[in-house]
């Protein structure tokens, strides 16, 4: 099965942090992340992985 990628916006905007701590968790190795070009990619594996606070 082929995995899918989310853009470094599209992480953000999910969880609701900024660009900067995505970089900063990416750089930290908290997350995995590839570099396609230029741009940054996290496997919507790593999203679905993170629990969430329930309200």
């Amino acid at each position: 099965m082929e995995e899918s990628y989310m853009t470094i916006k599209e992480f953000c905007d999910r969880l609701q942090v900024s660009q900067s701590t995505v970089y900063r968790m990416i750089k930290n190795r908290m997350i995995p992340a590839i570099k396609f070009g230029r741009y940054w990619k996290i496997p919507r594996s790593v999203f679905e992985q993170i629990p969430t606070r329930e309200r």
